[in-house]
């Protein structure tokens, strides 16, 4: 089973994962996690170029970098589904989808650079508004976290995009024990606890 936190910046997708990952292992269920972009490959050392200003690429080059990031990661995905029941990532495709429409992409063009990888069973969006992600996080933001404007807008298509694709939607403004616990009942339900 695949579960993706998704949301904006600083909606806690990073703190979410780790506590999903550490509930699971205390149930005995064999859990490992995935952070995208990750940083540590060839690709993901050009994204964080990108984000940190150091390298300029249009937009479709940042997004089929995004989905080559994902792909570079296929075997370590297909291997760790082999070895545990629940995957949970921490961000995946569906974050590409969003930015991409928030960049002018078209859908079928940013879903097909996903097409093949192994699908999320769960995405569970973590909500949080761009005033609350400036509140938690005021200096060193990335090129996609600085700009406000942008942030609203991606902010209303994770909603609207989560609405129609049936994500669980989760108020993240609560305290992190609260969406924490929120997370685990969506998961028991899920799985049928």
């Amino acid at each position: 089973m695949i579960i993706v936190i998704e949301g904006g910046d600083q909606a806690g997708k990073k703190t979410q994962t780790e506590l999903l990952f550490k509930a699971l292992k205390k149930r005995k269920i064999k859990a490992t996690t995935f952070s995208f972009p990750d940083y540590t490959t060839p690709v993901g050392k050009e994204i964080a170029k990108y984000l940190g200003g150091k390298r300029k690429f249009p937009p479709q080059t940042i997004h089929c970098l995004l989905a080559a990031n994902r792909w570079e990661k296929l075997n370590d995905i297909l291997k760790a589904q082999s070895k545990n029941s629940v995957l949970i990532m921490n961000r995946y495709y569906q974050s590409n989808l969003v930015y991409g429409l928030a960049n002018g992409m078209k859908q079928n063009w940013l879903e097909n650079l996903d097409a093949g990888l192994p699908k999320a069973d769960l995405v569970i969006l973590l909500d949080v508004s761009q005033q609350e992600s400036f509140q938690r996080k005021k200096t060193n933001r990335d090129k996609f976290e600085k700009n406000k404007d942008f942030l609203k807008n991606i902010s209303k298509i994770y909603r609207t995009t989560a609405k129609k694709k049936r994500w669980k939607i989760v108020d993240a403004t609560k305290s992190k024990e609260e969406v924490h616990q929120e997370i685990l009942k969506i998961f028991s339900k899920k799985i049928g606890l």
